[in-house]
């Protein structure tokens, strides 16, 4: 039962994901791409912090690794804040991105 429920989860994160990435990147607006990628950083966190708390308190080397990946989404917000041309905006967009992705896929124990 409980392995059904962790399923279910585990799809609902991949699907909001995939579909987040896909506003974040597609959007034209500039007021509706801020709120994706304001959007996206929080989840990002929000992956990370589910996988961190998720270890054993002595694997620290995992732990470790979760958060620097909420760090990455903190990052892309901090850049975003600062930002002023559109490369920054990208820059800010690809830091979350790989926050986002690298959660999923240590979620998902392939990396």
């Amino acid at each position: 039962m409980a392995l059904g429920i962790f399923g279910i989860m585990f799809g609902f994160m991949s699907v909001v994901s995939i579909l987040g990435l896909l506003v974040l990147f597609l959007v034209k607006g500039e007021k509706a791409r801020r709120i994706s990628l304001y959007a996206m950083a929080v989840w990002g966190m929000a992956i990370a912090a589910f996988y961190g708390l998720s270890l054993p308190g002595n694997w620290v080397g995992g732990q470790i690794l979760a958060w620097g990946l909420g760090l990455m989404s903190a990052a892309g917000i901090a850049v975003c804040a600062g930002a002023e041309g559109e490369v920054r905006r990208q820059a800010a967009s690809v830091l979350v991105a790989l926050s986002i992705v690298g959660g999923i896929l240590k979620l998902f124990s392939i990396i």
